[in-house]
């Protein structure tokens, strides 16, 4: 009867969708999103931590690093992929965690972009 119990409750909190949201909230960090021509992934790491993997991850793809700029919650670096401009954005979400999206020229390519992302989560 108990189980019965437990699984009734479980079936009404997916209905509703509240389990969605905690088992989304949790696997957040780690996963990409690809929207707007952008590829988009929460990193473990503070701001600072990030912005320099960021860095050193374009280096090791050997990809220059241009216009380097950060501030206290957000940072940027802009690059080249052959012709093509690469602008990557992070923005600090908590004290602990930075959002980082990267778009490859005007329309996004998210297999260079997953690339950089690979490169910068080696940095770490």
């Amino acid at each position: 009867m108990n189980s019965l119990r437990n699984l009734m409750i479980i079936l009404v909190l997916l209905s509703t969708g509240c389990a969605a949201v905690v088992v989304g909230g949790a696997a957040a960090v780690g996963t990409y999103t690809y929207k707007a021509g952008e590829l988009i992934k929460t990193y473990n790491g503070n701001l600072d931590q990030t912005f320099e993997a960021t860095k050193a991850g374009c280096t090791s793809l050997g990809l220059p690093v241009l216009e380097p700029q950060k501030d206290l919650s957000r940072a940027s670096v802009k690059t080249k992929d052959g012709e093509r401009d690469v602008w990557i954005n992070l923005k600090a979400q908590s004290s602990t965690t930075t959002v980082v999206s990267i778009r490859v020229g005007y329309f996004g390519d998210e297999i260079v972009a997953r690339r950089i992302h690979d490169a910068i989560q080696a940095k770490f």
